[in-house]
């Protein structure tokens, strides 16, 4: 039967063909968790490739287009997340016996992921010409944000963003704790009560300590 053009398209034969065969299993969930984290490989690079066209669409002063994408990479992130639910369904015993197939292997080698941690640093200065050009500071724009507000909606991207992957790190780290133990060394022989410290990684750190001025200079009573 000849391929349609859907499955010409979408490469279905190839795409299918990257899991191991049944009989190759080391155990039935072995294909779960192949299929989950190649998706993840396949998700970080859709939200790279926004990050790439996040700091074009800066750079040429278009805030509503930039601020559209950082929602749409932070859904991206959110759909990672929901995936690491999918995986907790596996037992600790049935996840040892994959782990046993992985080698050597190790989602610290992730070239997504690792990737993902190093965007911060060129969306902030993509932003960072943003805000020099508008002639406001950070501050001012959280304080007065009608005054520009696609600039304000573009502060919201980001933050949406960095709390969306510092969840997903946070989640990722409950499923190790779950199905591993936090005591356990990963593969790469760091204990895994070390990923927790991701949960305190942001991507734009900036953008979370102005918060706290803006409500110290509304002296709250609380």
């Amino acid at each position: 039967m000849p391929e349609t053009d859907y499955e010409r398209y979408i490469r279905t034969e190839e795409l299918l063909s990257l899991q191991k065969r049944p009989e190759e299993l080391a155990h039935p969930d072995e294909l779960l968790f192949q299929v989950i984290h190649q998706t993840f490989e396949l998700w970080f690079k859709v939200c790279l490739n926004d990050a790439g066209e996040i700091r074009r669409h800066l750079g040429a002063g278009r805030l509503q287009r930039a601020a559209h994408l950082l929602r749409r990479m932070a859904l991206t992130l959110g759909v990672l997340t929901d995936q690491l639910a999918v995986l907790e369904t596996m037992t600790p015993a049935d996840y040892h016996v994959i782990r046993l197939a992985l080698g050597r292997g190790s989602g610290q080698d992730s070239p997504g992921f690792n990737q993902m941690l190093r965007i911060g640093e060129p969306l902030w200065e993509a932003f960072q010409g943003v805000l020099a050009k508008s002639g406001k500071t950070l501050l001012e724009v959280h304080e007065r944000p009608d005054e520009q507000y696609d600039l304000f909606q573009t502060v919201q991207g980001l933050m949406e963003l960095d709390e969306r992957f510092v969840r997903w790190r946070f989640c990722h780290f409950q499923l190790v704790r779950r199905v591993i133990g936090e005591e356990v060394r990963s593969l790469k022989g760091v204990p895994a009560a070390q990923l927790v410290h991701g949960m305190r990684e942001y991507l734009f750190p900036d953008l979370w300590a102005v918060i706290n001025v803006v409500t110290r200079r509304t002296g709250p009573q609380y």
